[in-house]
């Protein structure tokens, strides 16, 4: 028994993660209403009983999608911030490393974006590096905010909005690095810094990843 457990164990996680890539490919192209299980299975080119053997419906692999898609985003930031100790800093680049991640990986994106109809729960696992730095700034002072959650919700808000408006927008850095720099000054703006101080961070984040 213990001696197929290994290869049983693989062959499902091959079939899930390449149910995972065949509806990140579809939900690149349409919404996730306009696909069928069928169109899934046979772009994953497994059995269509192998679809219910890991997920109870689409739903629950779109949200599967998302979590892979955000999963890369969130290393992307962790390699943008990587010994960078300034909450103000970690929290505007962070967003920029999103917005990058987007402009070079547009398909992942908007699939991304097509499996959730709104932002994570302000207390899901993969908000836990957005919300360490935003405690950080609020103990420190630099933030203000009524509560975590809130400022959770709304960082998240921003991301969503921005990547949507880069990912349907025309392509160009110039026109996104000023989007993004402008919207983050309004972000920062909200969470308790002065105008001048939120402009050059938003601004410097920008220019530094938004290419």
């Amino acid at each position: 028994m213990s001696r197929m457990s290994g290869p049983d164990d693989a062959r499902r996680r091959r079939t899930r993660q390449a149910l995972i890539r065949a509806g990140e490919t579809l939900l690149a192209e349409r919404p996730v209403d306009a696909i069928a299980v069928d169109d899934i299975v046979r772009e994953a080119g497994v059995a269509k009983g192998s679809f219910f053997n890991h997920f109870s419906d689409k739903s629950a692999l779109a949200l599967a999608v998302a979590t892979e898609v955000r999963l890369r985003m969130e290393q992307r930031v962790g390699a943008v911030n990587a010994g960078l100790g300034d909450p103000e800093e970690r929290l505007v680049r962070g967003v920029c490393a999103f917005i990058q991640y987007a402009r070079t990986h547009p398909a992942e994106a908007r699939a991304m974006l097509r499996s959730q109809d709104r932002p994570a729960p302000p207390d899901h696992p993969l908000n836990a590096g957005l919300r360490a730095d935003l405690e950080a700034g609020l103990e420190r002072g630099s933030f203000r905010a009524p509560g975590l959650d809130p400022a959770v919700l709304m960082v998240s808000g921003v991301c969503q909005i921005l990547l949507s408006s880069v990912l349907d927008g025309p392509r160009s850095a110039v026109r996104d690095r000023g989007l993004v720099a402008e919207t983050l000054a309004l972000m920062l703006g909200g969470l308790g810094l002065s105008g001048e101080a939120a402009e050059r961070r938003a601004r410097d984040a920008a220019e530094d990843l938004i290419r």
